[in-house]
This record gives C-alpha cells, sequence and structure tokens, in this order.
C-alpha cells in the first residue's frame, strides 16, 4: 500500500501471529505476513538503493524487518543505508526525522550508530542492540533483528508496546521509507508462535554421521588458554568428521593427537588425518584414503573410507581468501567446483565412483557477492573460459543442499560471532551436501551463550566457551546416508544397546536402561576419557528386550566417564558425567 499526504501520517501495524520468522536469509515465511508499506519504483538515489516493500514482526525476543533495496549490496558495508527508530512514542525526545524522535539511529554501511536518552547521546555497535542481519552475501533485500529486551548504558531501548520507524538512504536525493513526512508505528504482538528449529547436542541416532566443521582461528587448538573451552566442545558434540580451518603451525598428526588427548577414541578406533597446506586438515574416525591439494589454492580435497556404505565419502575442506577479496574468492570457488566436476568425470587426483556422498566444510568467508554461494551450490562457474562448463553437482542433476544451522534456542542462523568486531554476526561458515544419497537428521551451529542452563550442566560446558575457543562457531550436522550397506553392529545401534543414562549427570544411584536384540551375555563396563576400563558395572546372560541396570555412581570420583555395553553382535558407548 501507498500512503501520499503533505503531513505527518502514522501507519499503525498490529502485530498479528502467522508462522515464526527466522533470520537466515531465506525469506519464503515472510510470505504470510502482511506488506505493510510499499515505496513507489523510481525515486531512489544515484547509487541503486531505491526501497520496495517492508515487512515488520515480533517475537518475545526480537522485532524483526524485512527491507527490499532496490539492488544488489552487501547490508553491513559501503552504503549509507540507516533505520531510525522511536521506541518511547514520543516525537519531542531523540533524533528528529519524518515527524518521529528517534531514540536509535543505526547506519548499517558504517556498522555504527548513536542512542538517545534524557542528557544525550552516544555511539553504539551492534553488540549494543543485539543487531543481526541476513544474508551475509550481497542480495536485493534484507532479514534484519533487534532485540527487544536490551538495555543500553542501562536505559531500557524498547519503553512501549509499539515503536515508530523510518529507513534513509542517505545519499544526495536518497530514497526515505516512508516518504517524507510520513511515518510507521508498529504495534507488537503477544502472540503464541511456533516452536524454534529443532536441534540436537547429542546425535539423534547413533548410526548417523556427525561432521563438524570449524574454523578455531590461528592454531586455536593448541592456545593453552583456550584448550579447556576446545576439551568441553569436543566432548559435548562428539564428531565422527572433522574439518578443521586455520591450524597453520601444526601437522595432521599433531592436531589428531590434540583432538585424541581431548577426545580419547575407544578401543578399536582412532583419528586418521591428512592436512592439505597451508591450514586445512580432514581428522577422521574413518580412514582417509586420499588426499588432494585444489589446484594449489589451499583448500584440501579428501575421500574417506566412510562407515557402512558401498562407496567412499568425497569431503572438501576450505578457507577462500578473506573479506574485501571477493575476485580472489570467485576464482577458487571456482576451482572447487571444477575439482568435483573432474571427479564426478573420474578425471583428476580423486576419482569418484557413482553416488558417492559429497560434503563440502569450511569457512568459505562469504562476505560479498551472492554469487560465490551460488557457484557452490548450483555448480554455476563464474569463469567458465577458464575452468569450464557449469555443471549439475549432485547426482541427481540437483544442486547440492545448505545443511542451514540455526542457533540453539534463537530464530537466527549464523556461525560467526565477534562483539569486538564492528561486523555483525554472520553466516560465513557452511556444511553444504549431496542430497541424492545424504538425508539430513540435525545441524547446529554451537553458540554456549543461548544454551539453557539444565543443557550446559548436561553436557559439562560453560556458557562462554563457544566464544572464548574461537570467533567462528562449531558447525555441526548430523547426516544418514542413503541405500548404506550396514553391518550388522550399526544397524543394531540404531534400536538396541544403551537407550538411556538416569540422571545424567548423576551422584548416586544411576539407572542404565538397555535394549538387546536376543538373549545374550552382556559386560557393562565404566570407562575413563582414554577408554581404559574403570570399574564392571554387570555382567551376565540376559534375554532379548529392555532391562534396567543400577549402580551407586557415587563411589567414583566426579568426572566425565563412558558407559560401555558389549554383547556377541555389538558394542554401544555413551557419556555419564558424575558430578
Amino acid at each position: 500500500m501507498k500512503y501520499l499526504s503533505l503531513s505527518l501520517l502514522f501507519i499503525s501495524i498490529v502485530g498479528y501471529s502467522q508462522n515464526r520468522i527466522l533470520v537466515d536469509g531465506i525469506f519464503d515465511e515472510w510470505s504470510d505476513h502482511p506488506v505493510i508499506y510499499s515505496d513507489a519504483a523510481g525515486d531512489g538515489g544515484f547509487l541503486g538503493v531505491d526501497f520496495g516493500e517492508l515487512q515488520i514482526f515480533n517475537d518475545d525476543e526480537f522485532i524483526f524487518f524485512l527491507l527490499e533495496i532496490g539492488s544488489e549490496i552487501n547490508l553491513q558495508d559501503l552504503n549509507k543505508i540507516s533505520i531510525f527508530l522511536d521506541t518511547d512514542n514520543n516525537s519531542n525526545t531523540g533524533f528528529s526525522i519524518n515527524g518521529i524522535g528517534a531514540e536509535l539511529v543505526y547506519s548499517f554501511g558504517e556498522r555504527s550508530g548513536l542512542f538517545y536518552y534524557a542528557n544525550g547521546s552516544s555511539e553504539i555497535f551492534h553488540s549494543n542492540i543485539g543487531l543481526v542481519s541476513a544474508p551475509t552475501v550481497s542480495s536485493d533485500q534484507f532479514e534484519i533483528a533487534i532485540k527487544r529486551d536490551i538495555s543500553i548504558f542501562g536505559n531500557p531501548l524498547f519503553l512501549g508496546d509499539s515503536v515508530s520507524v523510518v529507513f534513509q538512504d542517505n545519499t544526495t536525493n536518497g530514497d526515505f521509507l516512508p516518504d517524507i513526512n510520513e511515518a510507521i508505528t508498529y504495534t507488537f504482538s503477544n502472540d503464541v508462535l511456533a516452536s524454534l528449529p529443532d536441534y540436537s547436542i547429542q546425535k539423534i541416532n547413533e548410526s548417523d554421521l556427525r561432521i563438524l566443521s570449524y574454523n578455531v582461528l590461528s592454531n586455536g587448538l593448541f592456545d593453552a588458554a583456550r584448550v579447556p573451552a576446545f576439551t568441553r566442545l569436543f566432548q559435548a558434540i562428539r564428531p565422527d568428521i572433522i574439518g578443521f580451518q586455520e591450524i597453520y603451525s601444526f601437522s595432521s598428526a599433531q592436531v589428531a593427537d590434540q583432538i585424541e588427548s581431548m577426545l580419547p577414541s575407544v578401543a578399536g578406533e582412532e583419528w586418521y588425518h591428512s592436512k592439505v597446506e597451508p591450514d586445512c586438515h580432514a581428522i577422521s574416525k574413518y580412514p582417509i584414503v586420499q588426499s588432494a591439494s585444489i589446484q594449489g589454492t589451499g583448500n584440501g580435497a579428501f575421500l574417506i573410507d566412510g562407515p557402512n556404505t558401498e562407496t567412499d565419502l568425497f569431503l572438501i575442506v576450505a578457507h577462500p581468501p578473506c573479506c574485501a577479496n571477493n575476485i580472489g574468492r570467485q576464482i577458487e570457488i571456482d576451482l572447487m567446483m571444477k575439482f568435483l566436476r573432474d571427479a564426478k568425470e573420474g578425471i583428476g587426483p580423486i576419482p569418484l565412483e557413482a553416488n558417492t556422498p559429497i560434503v563440502i566444510v569450511g569457512d568459505m568467508n562469504l562476505v560479498g557477492f551472492n554469487e560465490q554461494l551460488e557457484t557452490l551450490l548450483t555448480g554455476d562457474i563464474f569463469d567458465e573460459v577458464t575452468h569450464g562448463v557449469d555443471f549439475n553437482p549432485d547426482w541427481d542433476g540437483n544442486a547440492l543442499l545448505d545443511s542451514q544451522p540455526y542457533i540453539p534456542g534463537l530464530p537466527l542462523s549464523y556461525t560467526w560471532y565477534s562483539e569486538e568486531s564492528d561486523f555483525s554476526p554472520g553466516k560465513l561458515d557452511y556444511i553444504i551436501y549431496s542430497g541424492s544419497n545424504l538425508i539430513l537428521q540435525n545441524s547446529y551451529s554451537l553458540f554456549t551463550p543461548s544454551l539453557p542452563f539444565d543443557s550446559l550442566n548436561a553436557f559439562n560446558l560453560l556458557v562462554n566457551d563457544a566464544v572464548e575457543a574461537s570467533d567462528h562457531l562449531p558447525v555441526v550436522a548430523d547426516f544418514e546416508i542413503k541405500n548404506s550397506t550396514a553391518i550388522k553392529n550399526s544397524l543394531i545401534k540404531q534400536d538396541f544397546g544403551i537407550l538411556k543414562i538416569y540422571p545424567n549427570p548423576s551422584y548416586g544411584l544411576t539407572e542404565i536402561l538397555i535394549n538387546i536384540p536376543q538373549k545374550d551375555f552382556i559386560i557393562i563396563q565404566l570407562m575413563d576419557q582414554k577408554g581404559r576400563e574403570i570399574s564392571i558395572l554387570n555382567q551376565e546372560e540376559l534375554n532379548n528386550g529392555e532391562h534396567k541396570i543400577q549402580f551407586d555412581s557415587s563411589v567414583f570420583a566426579s568426572g566425565i566417564y563412558f558407559i560401555q555395553i558389549k554383547t556377541t553382535d555389538f558394542t554401544d558407548v555413551k557419556k555419564l558425567i558424575i558430578d
């Protein structure tokens, strides 16, 4: 709708109940919400910013905006778009614009703003207002989230049940939304919304393949001050395959040994390893059959003897150039996809068998042109003259898929977070996969400050572990492998073995619920973190079905242990924390 007036016009929009908004750079859910203002086309400034439709929504934590820009830009850089929020419904306070008095003025391209209060104004940054926007790559529309319950220098940002808003492109003859002498007032809704995206810190199914992508920031895995946080994170996540970035000064063998010290392999297992210089590592519970540098870029390709499949797993671990180096980043991504195209065609350093599962992980540094993400997903090569023709990267002729990890307990999807930086949180890290043969079961970016205290306690995590370990978050995805030819043991583990340990953490009487498929002799052991037996908790012949085993955990020192059950046909292990 368009409102034309020479006098001040307030448009009051009452928030109403629809699907929850997720700030992820995917805009489908906004179709269930009304467009509250549609700015006229062609009234933009010289740099191409020409505002279009605006939508606003809220939940109990955030106010959300979906803003059409009119041209493809990067919202966090090289623009003069500002938002003005009148949060006390008083036009006589704050910065005067379009008939409102804005307490908050924030310039997205300058990544800073001003907060106006009774005694003056102060400079603010994204961390002061909990600002998150998406996508991080260039786009012609953006989702923006600002926290509602935040205080700035002791002053609550939002004081009432409504807020007035103006957007401005602060260039010569720059566009306004709404037009000059108009304003939009949005009234907050208290409606109950749909649940946040599901996640499970543990695997949902033990037979799933858990892949972790992690930029550990400047050899951080070996930084003594950060090792305790990394250790707690790895022990909570328990990955099967890890793609590391930014480990420059250490060999893959040293990295594998470090992981072994943090996350000891169980009997009969080890951490296999390979590195492509300068900083990309693959660390795996399963043998790494081949590895290759992708045309000298520093991005690595690895062939892994994956679990329970007729074919191997093809893994790319990547760390293209950062920041404003759009040309270099696009070249490396083109070369990555050329390598994959050749591998699928049976040529190059790592020729693939048909239907080999494909996973691409890493800190992709996607903060520039959207074309780079399109190349990764769709095989749309930017420089076809140099790197060859476009291709369909999945075996079924489709694009690859983004695992789209969300932050536990928040309607946000980012993988990089730094309060010290003037750049707001963004999605830089990816786990991309072939949907023709991999079924995504679970994904998340582990941001420990968002976890509830019971989850922190259950997994022996501290609230700041993720932000103290690195400025990148651990990105996790669990996959079921289609048409897997699983060995008997792995199939059994889906339904049999240790079903539950309660309570966990425990101190005193502890129950282990197990299920066995047939009459068998069982041994239940308590193991330490290095896989050494501490005690045999039970050994006897049991009939098939569920059984409850009890023991007194108070006789053991507090710490992290593992409960292991062995039968003739399978072994299962689960973590136990004794307080």
